[in-house]
C-alpha cells in the first residue's frame, strides 16, 4: 500500500486519505460487529474492493482510479489485508490537523481498546441490548453514520451513543472523551446500568 502512496501526487494525497476513510467509514456502518465478526479476511477484502471500485468511478476520485484498482488487485494477488492497508492510508502526518471524521475514527479506536470491546453501530430501535453480555456495550446510535458528516469530512450532526456496563468501564469511557481536545459529550440518561451520551463537537 505505502508502494501505491508513494506514486499518488502529493496534491492528491488528501483525496486518497478521504477515501480511505470513507471507505472504513461504510465498512463500520454498513455491517453490524456481529456479522463482520464471522467475515474472514478475504470477505472483508470483497466488500471493500466492491465499494472502492464503484466510489473510484464517480467523477471525484477520477484521478485516483488506476492507482485504486492496481491497489485492490494487488491486494487480491498477495492476500493482503485491505482493511489495514486503509489503516494506514487514514492516518495524517504527524503535526496535521486532522478533519473531525479522523479524530472520530481514532476517539473510537481508543474507545474499543480502553474498554476492550468493539463499537456497534445500529439504529436506535434495533439496538441489541443484550450485544457481548459478558462484558460492556458501547453502540453508535445511527441509521447512517455518513449523514453525520459532511463532504469535508466536518461534523454536522451530533452523534448519540448508548453504553452499558460497570462504573469502572463508565468512568474510563468519560475519561477517555473528556482527555479529546476535539469531543465533548453530554449526558442524556444515566443509570446503574446504561448511559446514552451524545458526542459533540467542543465550542
Amino acid at each position: 500500500m505505502r508502494s501505491i502512496h508513494t506514486k499518488i501526487k502529493s496534491e492528491f494525497e488528501p483525496l486518497l486519505n478521504e477515501l480511505a476513510l470513507h471507505a472504513l467509514l461504510h465498512l463500520f456502518s454498513a455491517h453490524s460487529v456481529k456479522l463482520l465478526s464471522r467475515k474472514s479476511c478475504a470477505e472483508k477484502n470483497d466488500i471493500l474492493s466492491a465499494w472502492l471500485n464503484r466510489a473510484v468511478s464517480s467523477k471525484k476520485y477520477k484521478p485516483l482510479k488506476k492507482k485504486i484498482r492496481t491497489l485492490v488487485s494487488q491486494a487480491r494477488a498477495s492476500r493482503l489485508d485491505i482493511e489495514l492497508l486503509l489503516n494506514e492510508l487514514a492516518i495524517c502526518n504527524e503535526g496535521d490537523e486532522l478533519p473531525n471524521l479522523d479524530s472520530f475514527l481514532l476517539l473510537i479506536n481508543i474507545l474499543e481498546k480502553e474498554l476492550n470491546t468493539t463499537v456497534l453501530v445500529s439504529s436506535p430501535e434495533k439496538v441489541d441490548l443484550e450485544h457481548n453480555s459478558n462484558s460492556c456495550l458501547l453502540c453508535v446510535l445511527a441509521s447512517d453514520l455518513n449523514a453525520h458528516f459532511n463532504n469535508r469530512n466536518e461534523l454536522v450532526k451530533s452523534v448519540s451513543m448508548l453504553f452499558r456496563g460497570t462504573n469502572g468501564e463508565k468512568h474510563a469511557l468519560l475519561r477517555a472523551i473528556y482527555a479529546s481536545s476535539i469531543f465533548d459529550y453530554t449526558v442524556e440518561f444515566d443509570d446503574s446500568y446504561f448511559l446514552r451520551f451524545t458526542l459533540k463537537l467542543q465550542s
